[in-house]
């Protein structure tokens, strides 16, 4: 009767795993694909929302009030990747960018009584 070592059966079916975790992580480590930085490629709201960081209502908001340029497709919007990555640099590069008690403040002054 032959028999087999349970141990070395364990140590094979480690070096299998191990194996699998390592072209798992070389797998997640490469760049991703050139196309992913593709100034015309067209994304929808939710990808859009995900490289500002803000909600899709925002992005819909800025698409509507703040001149954010975007394509409107059906009931949806698509903007492009490369005009993104300048709305945004000009969005934060503004000067006179005011918040909401800034702009409240202004107009108290404009029509405050004589």
């Amino acid at each position: 009767m032959n028999t087999v070592n349970p141990f070395d059966l364990i140590l094979s079916r480690l070096d299998q795993l191990q194996s699998t975790v390592n072209i798992l992580t070389d797998n997640t480590q490469k760049a991703p694909p050139l196309a992913a930085f593709n100034p015309e490629r067209l994304l929808d709201l939710a990808e859009a929302a995900e490289i500002v960081r803000k909600p899709i209502g925002t992005v819909r908001y800025y698409i509507h009030h703040r001149n954010l340029p975007a394509t409107k497709i059906g009931k949806s919007y698509l903007v492009k990747f490369g005009e993104l990555l300048k709305w945004v640099e000009n969005f934060n590069q503004k000067p006179g960018h005011q918040g909401a008690a800034d702009r409240m403040l202004v107009n108290r002054k404009r029509y405050r009584k004589s």
